[in-house]
């Protein structure tokens, strides 16, 4: 069907995939080092590559940018065991159509394959080449679901729209946003960064869009606010959920027509700074509510990127462990080497309600507390909100519960994991409703369960809904 080139110095890897595409009726081309790979390209021309990232002669992502040049009509497959974020944002910006971190699923790789060759036509027209990005290590974690994150903000930096971030607080709304603007053309402009929630309402409209001379009392000068502050760069609304109707009108024009009037002016101003807002709020139920413009919604809601909360990826809480024990050493000039197994047990075990920025408080009090290069379960403090208080509470849900537990007792065919299968029923029902209540928007019904999008599209999967 395809030539389908595999790119990778281990052969165990190279074999596998060269078994798969041939049972899938492709023809594999095998390529243990960038040169071998390079010369295939010019000769046979594959659809598809999978590009390892770590070569025993050559960097990956030199090897992509190469392909990019030789055939850019090419879907390049970017493999690598090590998904940092500044990894997956090259990859994307360099031109890859997709980044997958080892192990991978087999399953996976076929959909892929099937996905490039329907869009194929689509695809050869795609052209131009971004510039490379910047390397950066804010943002920290390999699960699945900071991948898709990084891969948004790798797309994003070479697209210059309108951004949407959401998430608990916490999550590190802030540095999605950074990311974005740190790696795109803008990077050497200002970012400027606007809490709508922190200034007060009757000095945002003057912080925001500034004023003219003698526009109000105290107003002796002339001041430009953060839209004109931020010049081509970019400017950060956090919390836009928090902005009052008035001034959601103002910006509504900002982004309909790229320019402002100040406080007590008549002049146009223009503006060109990227938007890129931010919100804890599920802003589509308060554009339900009244509470927020329709269609000022829609101008923000172009592309949406949802951070998934800690607790959603407990596989990264080691990473974060490490990396802000890593930070603090060097702030504090300390050694300290790591956490007891207890206490990274107890990290994994609590619910996190303040998230990343939580875990990055408790690591910097304990290392404050501690003298010691291991930290302790003794320098730990963990919120009640955050742990399971042990009390049954008498709900109808709890009588509900119960009634479903007797009848499974009771019942002759009882499932051997009796508490599984309860929480199963109880999830599975919860999701229905959910997507249920937002008309089967699934992108709303995540928000409103306080999941990631692609933990509901799995659960969804399982459950058969």
């Amino acid at each position: 069907m395809s030539n389908i080139l595999v790119i990778d110095d281990e052969q165990m890897i190279r074999l596998a995939f060269a078994e798969f595409l041939k049972d899938e009726g492709h023809t594999a081309l095998l390529a243990e080092d960038g040169e071998t790979a390079l010369e295939l390209i010019r000769t046979q021309q594959p659809e598809i590559v999978f590009l390892d990232y770590r070569l025993s002669t050559r960097d990956g992502l030199e090897i992509l940018a190469e392909i990019r040049q030789l055939l850019p009509t090419a879907a390049v497959v970017f493999m690598t065991a090590f998904g940092t974020m500044d990894v997956t944002i090259r990859a994307m910006q360099l031109g890859a159509y997709e980044y997958l971190t080892k192990p991978f699923d087999l399953a996976r790789v076929r959909e892929i394959i099937h996905r490039v060759l329907a869009g194929r036509q689509s695809l050869a027209s795609r052209g131009g080449r971004p510039q490379p990005a910047l390397s950066l290590d804010q943002m920290v974690g390999r699960s699945a679901a900071m991948q898709e994150i990084y891969k948004m903000i790798g797309l994003l930096t070479t697209q210059d729209v309108t951004v949407l971030v959401t998430g608990e607080s916490g999550v590190g709304k802030e540095l999605v946003a950074r990311a974005i603007h740190d790696n795109s053309p803008r990077r050497s402009e200002p970012f400027v960064a606007v809490n709508c929630g922190a200034v007060p309402e009757n000095l945002l409209e003057s912080e925001m869009f500034g004023y003219e001379q003698g526009a109000f009392t105290g107003a002796g000068a002339r001041k430009a606010g953060k839209f004109e502050a931020a010049g081509r760069g970019t400017i950060f609304l956090d919390e836009i959920g928090e902005l009052q109707p008035l001034l959601q009108v103002k910006l509504l024009r900002v982004l309909q027509e790229k320019s402002l009037e100040r406080v007590g002016g008549n002049s146009p101003v223009k503006v060109e700074a990227r938007i890129i807002a931010a919100t804890n709020k599920d802003l589509h139920a308060e554009m339900l509510a009244g509470r927020f413009r329709k269609d000022l919604f829609y101008r923000l809601y172009l592309v949406h990127i949802n951070i998934p909360s800690l607790r959603e990826r407990k596989e990264d809480i080691p990473l974060l462990v490490d990396h802000f024990i890593g930070r603090f050493n060097r702030e504090q000039n300390r050694r300290v080497c790591g956490v007891a197994a207890s206490v990274m047990q107890a990290l994994q075990d609590y619910s996190w309600p303040g998230n990343v920025r939580e875990l990055e408080n408790q690591i910097r009090r304990a290392m404050v507390l501690s003298r010691d290069e291991i930290l302790v379960p003794e320098l730990f403090e963990f919120t009640s909100a955050g742990q399971p208080s042990g009390q049954i509470s008498s709900s109808p849900l709890v009588e509900a519960a119960r009634e479903l537990f007797a009848a499974l007792l009771k019942a002759e065919d009882k499932p051997p994991l009796l508490m599984e299968h309860m929480v199963a029923i109880l999830e599975k029902t919860v999701i229905a409703e959910a997507l249920k209540t937002c008309g089967g928007n699934q992108v709303h019904a995540a928000q409103l369960l306080g999941i990631h999008r692609s933990t509901l599209r799995q659960k969804m999967k399982n459950y058969g809904l």
